[in-house]
């Protein structure tokens, strides 16, 4: 292999390279945490993988570890000590619930299982279905989820459930206070990984369907690391901000390795605060950020305190030529543009000097990319087709799916679509039905539906994406109340009727876009629902907070009496986002942002 992706390697063998070059230099930086350098980046990962090899134990190579810690020094040395030791990593978010499937919970199974369909376990092989309760860890009980978590003391705290996840639970001080792992006693240095062995397990946002988990080899985070490295022109004297949790893709290749990579210094921020973010930058020197669309967009409605700073470039998607020109000029910052997805990292990009605003840019060398139709056809240059990616290297794109037996097929279909212009640039022209992306999160309609459909008095339910003032989606649900169960009277929180019936939310309008709504109240004589029979919006949007993670709720939600159906039976989503199904449904958005302590990014 020639080029950026350069020779195979693991992150590792990246986190060795540059500790020996230069032990005292910090990699990362996290807001309000501290700050780790190199050296003790990889003294971290040494201890962690050697309590993992304990005898105590039993981990063979490759076992999965489930991990969620807060953002902090303890959280880096986790995640190059599970990589070190050669097992599997399984993050998940901070607020995951432990008692109801979602996103990577739904595919953390009780082991991923060699090609035999069986797990190394000590010196020989265990079923994938038989757990030990070692001393020192915590046996939570219930149903198994993974064999072994390790979890933040201050991240167990906040959220008890995450304990459910696992049979087997250690903790780590992430600010919480003395964990349990340091009592583990240490077992021998494991070898080291290879580019090609398996390293992590992230979920996909079920594109298509149902989310799946991820399995990417240890080479594939480096490949896409030089990739955006090489694209941005990081440096030594560059300082990278980066807002994405850490169950998440983006904050762990291109930013913890896109800064052991190239010498920067990452900048782990927590949340995003857009009344903070320019502060921040000035604070820390930040010389560049990851973004997506929406955050670029809620940037621009900011008020003028953004001088002073040394930010020139961004790395992120999709962005509009209109939003690329505007941020340009008045911030005075690139935004490039790539087309990636967990599965394949990035596979077109622009690069500094050669940016074509409204593209992600060309295809890159280690991968070959087509756009095809519904039966699985070229499209004619210039249409829109289904983004259809092949690798043309090993090692650098996923090995396959948690819990799906064989490899992963040759031409790996995206589930979103594009074109390319005149150029041979991608332009992004959006997803298909089962995925809403919001403000950088991508949420699974299916998780979504599964949650609320667990709700007493629900009959069922549908998610779907709906357009947003910031660039890319909010989420709607629709939901028809069971057998027995009756609608309950609600208005449309934050409208006046008049203001609805502006926008075309007539109950007539409303019944012809498929759907049968539930008569709504002018806010004066809103019922109160605290004790009120009945099915409202209000209590679907309080089941939501307490079943699903923050990012996940519901902006819109309407109570129908029944789901619109298409020809075949099935829900009509195009019906679900007609402009009078959304304009009648109630706005909730006051809700996500008062039961959280977190601020609205806006």
């Amino acid at each position: 292999m020639t080029g950026v992706t350069g020779r195979p390697e693991t992150l590792v063998d990246v986190l060795t390279r540059r500790a020996e070059d230069d032990p005292a230099a910090v990699v990362a930086t996290f807001l309000g945490a501290g700050s780790i350098t190199a050296g003790e980046l990889l003294g971290g990962a040494e201890r962690i993988a050697r309590q993992l090899s304990s005898p105590r134990l039993g981990l063979g190579p490759q076992a999965p570890v489930l991990t969620c810690l807060r953002p902090g020094a303890a959280l880096a040395q986790v995640v190059a000590g599970v990589a070190r030791a050669g097992r599997v990593e399984v993050p998940v978010a901070l607020d995951t619930p432990g008692g109801r499937p979602f996103g990577t919970n739904a595919l953390v199974t009780n082991t991923l299982v060699t090609s035999e369909g069986r797990r190394q376990h000590g010196g020989g092989t265990r079923d994938t279905n038989v757990f030990d309760t070692p001393g020192g860890g915590a046996r939570t009980g219930g149903e198994p989820r993974a064999a072994i978590a390790l979890l933040g003391t201050a991240a167990l705290a906040a959220n008890p459930s995450l304990a459910t996840l696992a049979e087997v639970v250690y903790t780590v001080d992430d600010g919480g206070g003395p964990g349990t792992l340091d009592d583990l006693p240490q077992g021998p240095l494991p070898r080291l990984p290879e580019p090609g062995d398996p390293a992590l397990v992230l979920s996909t946002s079920g594109t298509t369907g149902r989310p799946k988990g991820v399995l990417l080899p240890h080479f594939a985070g480096v490949r896409h690391a030089r990739r955006v490295s090489d694209s941005l022109r990081y440096g030594p004297d560059d300082v990278l901000y980066n807002a994405f949790p850490w169950n998440h893709v983006n904050i762990r290749h291109t930013g913890l390795l896109a800064a052991l990579v190239s010498g920067a210094r990452l900048l782990a921020v927590p949340r995003f605060s857009a009344s903070a973010f320019w502060t921040i930058c000035r604070d820390e020197g930040v010389t560049a950020f990851n973004f997506m669309g929406a955050v670029a967009a809620i940037l621009l409605r900011t008020a003028n305190d953004d001088g002073g700073h040394r930010v020139t470039r961004a790395y992120g998607g999709p962005a509009p030529r209109r939003l690329v020109e505007q941020f340009r000029s008045r911030f005075g910052v690139q935004l490039i543009e790539a087309y990636a997805c967990t599965e394949l990292g990035d596979v077109t990009s622009n690069r500094i000097g050669d940016v074509t605003p409204g593209t992600a840019g060309k295809p890159l060398p280690e991968y070959e990319v087509t756009l095809r139709d519904a039966d699985g056809r070229p499209v004619p240059p210039g249409e829109v087709g289904g983004i259809t990616v092949r690798p043309r290297h090993r090692h650098i794109s996923t090995l396959g799916y948690a819990g799906v037996p064989g490899k992963p097929p040759e031409w790996i279909t995206t589930g979103d679509l594009g074109r390319f212009d005149e150029g041979g640039r991608l332009v992004f022209c959006g997803r298909h039905s089962d995925v809403v992306r919001r403000r950088g999160e991508n949420i699974s309609a299916w998780d979504v539906e599964s949650a609320v459909a667990a709700m007493p008095g629900v009959r069922e339910a549908a998610a779907v994406g709906v357009s947003s003032e910031f660039t890319e989606e909010d989420l709607l649900v629709a939901v028809a109340p069971a057998a027995g169960a009756t609608p309950g009277q609600t208005h449309a929180a934050g409208r006046t009727p008049d203001q609805t019936h502006a926008a075309g939310a007539t109950p007539e309008e409303t019944r012809a876009a498929g759907a049968t709504p539930v008569r709504t109240h002018p806010p004066e004589a809103a019922p109160d629902h605290t004790h009120a029979a009945g099915l409202t919006p209000e209590r679907v949007h309080a089941w939501c907070r307490e079943n699903l993670p923050r990012h996940a709720w519901p902006r819109y939600i309407t109570v129908l009496e029944s789901l619109p159906r298409n020809g075949s039976g099935k829900v009509s989503k195009p019906a679900l986002r007609d402009p009078a199904v959304v304009a009648a449904a109630a706005d909730l958005e006051h809700l996500r942002r008062t039961a959280s302590t977190g601020k609205d990014p806006q």
